[in-house]
């Protein structure tokens, strides 16, 4: 399990697949480690080189907590990427991820060789009916709670020993990274700045039963993007781990089309 120590930062990353296969980089949502990418890469076509971070304030990658705002975790992600010799990859993220690649590929376009946002982020900053710290601390102080709203952001996927482990290994998230992601996706709204990205490759998928980051901010992301919408039937927010067959299908033909792929 790889460590890079960058000041007061230590990333924790891991990878899969052919150390020269074309770069796909993983990235995590909120109440979740890159644990949760597993069912993905279990599956992910070996051709492929994955690198799999953690965020700070979870799993095992560490940082002063002042700061867990979007440009700050996309920063992150910069300087992994750098010290791993990757200038560029496909970049994935999930939830909140999407918001770290999006802002990642913002602020450097040509760090993404194209797109793919899973249950992606609210693009006009997260409502603030959505702002409840104090059910966010609820639940991370009982992992009976916990363990309630996890079930509700992956509705259909297997209450298996895996599932355990990422519920268990989620739960450990730190509590200033919670709060402050609250704020984080509030703040984070770029709307009509995501066009400036039309050109970057862009494949935005949604679960039809997804209660979070809908169908319809599945739709205005593509729509800003000039993205692919693809939309699951029967899965909620967490494609990644309910429907990873169909979610690797997906990323493999969506690929495979860009030229070069």
């Amino acid at each position: 399990m790889p460590f890079l120590q960058s000041g007061s930062l230590t990333i924790h990353w891991s990878t899969r697949g052919d150390e020269r296969g074309e770069p796909v980089v993983f990235v995590h949502g909120n109440w979740t480690t890159s644990l949760s990418w597993r069912p993905v890469l279990d599956r992910l076509s070996a051709r492929f080189r994955a690198v799999v971070p953690d965020l700070r304030g979870r799993g095992q990658t560490h940082a002063d907590d002042h700061d867990y705002r979007i440009p700050r975790l996309a920063q992150d992600l910069a300087v992994l990427m750098d010290a791993l010799g990757l200038s560029s990859a496909h970049l994935v993220g999930h939830s909140l991820g999407t918001a770290v690649v999006l802002e990642l590929a913002l602020s450097a376009r040509a760090r993404a060789r194209s797109l793919t946002l899973v249950a992606p982020a609210w693009p006009d900053g997260m409502p603030r009916a959505y702002h409840l710290p104090e059910r966010q601390r609820l639940a991370q102080e009982n992992i009976t709670i916990f363990g309630a709203a996890f079930r509700g952001i992956a509705p259909t996927a297997p209450d298996d020993a895996f599932f355990q482990e990422l519920l268990a290994e989620s739960h450990r998230q730190r509590p200033e990274a919670t709060i402050a992601t609250l704020d984080a996706l509030c703040e984070w709204a770029p709307g009509d700045r995501l066009r400036e990205l039309a050109g970057v490759p862009a494949l935005v998928v949604s679960g039809e039963s997804d209660m979070l980051s809908t169908r319809k901010v599945g739709a205005r992301t593509a729509e800003l993007l000039g993205a692919r919408h693809e939309i699951l039937l029967g899965v909620g927010h967490s494609p990644n781990l309910e429907a990873p067959d169909t979610l690797v299908a997906l990323l493999d033909s969506f690929v495979k089309a860009l030229p070069g792929g």
